[in-house]
């Protein structure tokens, strides 16, 4: 049989990056970002970096270009023609075939074999979702001893640690490589595949010694092609001996920047999101289970007191343990001896003047965008852009209210909400590990390696509640409002509700759901922010900022969700 890899050239690879049905492939993977402005495909995709390794591996650094716009993203591809081909044994199940069957791109091809033109079915899968591929990139010594001539370099670190226990770990991943023979590997994706980076445990398994209870690591492939802020800062932790967040065993860069880390895998039972989430729609749709009925005394704050507090136990625990963890989180990412790691102060005045005119910017940048799109467009509507610009006052009235003459600032996590923190419980006690420090996602890298004030991150899991408490609502009002026959929408009931007094729905009950879920939102804000020395005006300017973030998020990958950041602004208007 003859192995096709060795006829895709770079032009040829090029050349398929460039058919539309590539590229709508692309804009359906989670980490390809701006959507909506790419959606119409009018970009180009130039190929960057090229090297075809184990015969079916096809290393990508792809340029995604278009006017005005530019960005490089990882892709390792692996080509094959059945999807056996690429299967290991432990592989060879239902669930593993449809996951690379979903993830896989298939495009007929005429290409030029051995001089004769043939019409071919390609078949691309980016590459992590293979065992083949992890077992070339970290243990095939014959294609590592390759990279310093594929311009690339795999480390393992082994000196930055000081317990046996992760000592050992590393060790495993040397010893793995050297004999490959005497190791099982196998395979799963984390994260459900809704992650902007693709995560995966690779599970190690030693065959000699079968009572060893394996090891496992987090695979991280990071899409976004550029330098990571990542391995530094958990080298930080560490050295710190921070208990809270996972260790970093290793990376692979390409072009000498890290698009592989091989990350300690730790124990969780899920990300802190999942707690609240979980508690309060089952306490939602248990109590509101009938809207006929008459709920009108949750409308008084004694009776939702009581029922946040026997339905939300857990919610209420995490949200009073958490915040020593934050502050040990923030303690351990300060090295007084390391200039980019150190804790400054800087002057208020100038420092907010800065932070305003950046989020001005943003809300300039923002309306501009939206008065662009069709005018149908639902975050086109008057009311929806009045909102920014209620903002912008806002935003000029609590710069001239603060009276603080200096602020700290230092490193911080930059994107801290819920689902990048894991919780652990073992006899009634959380544990809780910090996750992803690769900075602010939409901020470049220079911007990244800043430092912020500790309220950036309380601001970031603070929103995350009210986004919490807007998809519960949308939930509740698909699940036990909206009349299908007259073709609903649950987001423009919800708009209703909160802008056309006149087209709201006639009953009260959502009235009564919102007055329970704004309970619920402060109860447990107050709860984290209890042990928290902060400044509310620092955590106002950020709250805002990472509310404009998801604006903009919303209306580049998920429109549909555009009405939840609206009404977190809205709320910021209506209280100030």
């Amino acid at each position: 049989m003859v192995l096709m890899s060795k006829y895709f050239d770079k032009n040829v690879i090029q050349g398929v990056c460039n058919s539309n049905e590539f590229k709508g492939w692309l804009l359906s993977r989670r980490w390809f970002g701006d959507k909506s402005s790419l959606s119409n495909l009018e970009f180009v995709v130039v190929i960057n970096y090229f090297k075809t390794i184990a015969d079916r591996i096809l290393l990508n650094i792809i340029e995604v270009k278009a006017s005005n716009y530019s960005k490089e993203y990882f892709l390792p591809l692996i080509y094959y023609e059945k999807i056996e081909e690429i299967l290991e044994p432990i592989e060879k199940n239902k669930d593993t075939i449809v996951k690379l069957t979903e993830n896989t791109f298939s495009k007929i091809l005429a290409i030029t074999i051995e001089n004769e033109q043939q019409v071919v079915t390609l078949n691309f899968i980016e590459a992590e979702f293979s065992l083949f591929f992890w077992r070339k990139m970290l243990f095939d010594t014959a294609i590592s001893e390759k990279f310093p001539s594929l311009d690339m370099e795999l480390t393992l670190y082994t000196k930055q640690f000081e317990d046996e226990i992760n000592m050992k770990k590393v060790q495993n991943l040397i010893e793995a490589g050297l004999y490959p023979e005497r190791y099982e590997l196998s395979l799963n994706q984390l994260g459900g595949g809704n992650t902007t980076n693709i995560l995966f445990s690779l599970i190690i398994s030693n065959k000699r010694t079968p009572e060893q209870p394996p090891i496992s690591y987090v695979l991280k492939s990071y899409k976004d092609y550029s330098i990571s802020l990542e391995p530094s800062i958990l080298f930080v932790l560490v050295k710190n001996k921070f208990p809270s967040s996972p260790k970093i065993y290793g990376t692979i860069k390409v072009q000498d920047k890290e698009s592989i880390g091989i990350i300690e895998s730790v124990p969780n039972m899920g990300n802190v999101g999942d707690i609240y989430w979980n508690e309060l729609n089952k306490m939602i749709n248990r109590v509101f289970s009938d809207v006929k009925n008459d709920y009108s005394k949750y409308m008084e704050e004694s009776n939702v007191s009581i029922l946040i507090k026997q339905n939300c136990v857990e919610s209420i625990k995490v949200s009073s343990e958490i915040s020593n963890d934050i502050i040990n989180l923030h303690r351990s990412l300060i090295l007084p001896d390391k200039k980019d790691y150190s804790l400054e102060s800087v002057e208020s005045t100038t420092y907010l003047k800065r932070y305003s005119e950046r989020l001005n910017s943003m809300i300039s940048d923002l309306l501009t965008h939206m008065t662009q799109q069709p005018e149908s467009a639902f975050f086109n509507l008057p009311k929806i852009s009045s909102i920014l610009i209620d903002i912008k006052d806002i935003i000029e009235k609590f710069r001239n209210e603060f009276d603080v003459p200096r602020i700290d600032i230092q490193p911080v996590h930059q994107d801290l909400h819920m689902e990048q923190i894991l919780y652990n419980k073992s006899n009634d006690k959380y544990s809780f590990y910090f996750i992803d420090f690769e900075g602010d996602p939409q901020l470049m890298y220079e911007e990244k390696k800043g430092k912020f004030p500790v309220e950036k991150d309380i601001a970031a899991f603070l929103r995350a509640l009210s986004y919490i408490k807007f998809n519960t609502l949308l939930k509740f009002i698909e699940n036990k409002i909206i009349r299908r026959e007259k073709y609903e929408v649950p987001e423009e009931i919800l708009y209703n509700l909160y802008f056309r007094r006149a087209a709201r729905p006639i009953d009260k009950i959502l009235d009564i759901v919102l007055n329970v879920l704004n309970k619920w939102e402060s109860k447990l804000m107050n709860k984290i922010l209890k042990k928290l020395k902060l400044n509310y005006i620092l955590i106002t300017y950020f709250y805002i900022e990472r509310t404009l973030y998801e604006l903009n998020y919303e209306i580049l990958f998920r429109p549909n969700k555009v009405i939840i950041p609206i009404l977190g602004l809205k709320e910021i208007v209506d209280k100030s």
